[in-house]
């Protein structure tokens, strides 16, 4: 960050009286610490966006980079809201409690309670359900779009194939899925459908019989896991760009060697 923070001091004295309504500028500690990581956040994202720190060929103060980026911040939480209600609309949740209870109860929580100017960089919720695809570096209200956008993306892929085979491939991996699956719903999709892919059967069907499972087995075992991951990778890839279309975003192929890893520890296909 381009700021030093004798720079990002009286920012926070000026936030800390806006967050006392004027009656003072003294704060607890971890009020304090607190309204100096919202000032952080703000202006990192100033950065990050490219709209900083330069006015006329002249390097604007902390003050008015904090105004811009909690401007950004605000802009994201809108963003957010947007996938949401987008992806909702036709949101399913193939009888899984977590996710369900993630998307529908937890996402509307952070709408409610984030808090753009005091605590920007507190996203509020824990994302129970895991999407395959989120960096650990991102907080506040970028977290959430980033994670809305992944789940948005993941449930655009899982309404391409029936609902039925979807939730009866979810049975056949863990009869209890409904209230005891935490994983991302799109791992046992990935798996099946590479079986299918391997053995030249309808990958939407998503059905395997014995002989499909041993001889996708077989087209992993007795070999390295970098290979398996690569073989797995292209399968993966190839089932994207075949599902999502104009869509595709290459995301899959990344978590094929963790897939692979499964796949040769005996994950069921």
């Amino acid at each position: 960050m381009d700021y030093k923070m004798e720079e990002l001091l009286p920012v926070m004295a000026k936030l800390a009286k806006r967050y006392t309504s004027g009656e003072s500028t003294s704060v607890s500690y971890d009020t304090a610490r607190r309204l100096m990581e919202a000032v952080v956040y703000c202006i990192k994202e100033c950065e990050t966006a490219n709209k900083a720190v330069m006015l006329e060929g002249q390097r604007v103060d902390g003050m008015t980079a904090y105004e811009r980026g909690y401007r950004i911040v605000l802009d994201k939480a809108e963003q957010a809201k947007a996938v949401y209600h987008r992806m909702i609309l036709n949101f399913e949740d193939y009888g899984c409690q977590n996710y369900r209870d993630t998307i529908l109860k937890g996402i509307p929580a952070f709408f409610l309670k984030y808090d753009a100017r005091f605590e920007p960089q507190n996203h509020v919720l824990t994302l129970d359900y895991p999407v395959l695809k989120l960096s650990d570096s991102v907080a506040g209200a970028d977290r959430i779009l980033d994670y809305l956008t992944e789940a948005e993306y993941e449930q655009i892929f899982l309404q391409n194939f029936n609902r039925e085979a979807v939730i009866n491939l979810l049975e056949y991996v863990r009869p209890d899925y409904g209230s005891l699956y935490f994983d991302n719903l799109c791992i046992p999709v990935l798996i099946r459908a590479a079986g299918c892919m391997i053995g030249d059967e309808d990958v939407y069907s998503l059905k395997l019989d014995g002989r499909g499972e041993r001889g996708a087995a077989a087209y992993f075992s007795e070999i390295n896991p970098e290979t398996a991951g690569n073989r797995l990778g292209g399968l993966l890839d190839i089932l994207e760009k075949e599902v999502m279309g104009e869509a595709y975003r290459g995301i899959f192929r990344n978590c094929a060697h963790d897939l692979a890893v499964r796949i040769q520890n005996g994950s069921r296909f």
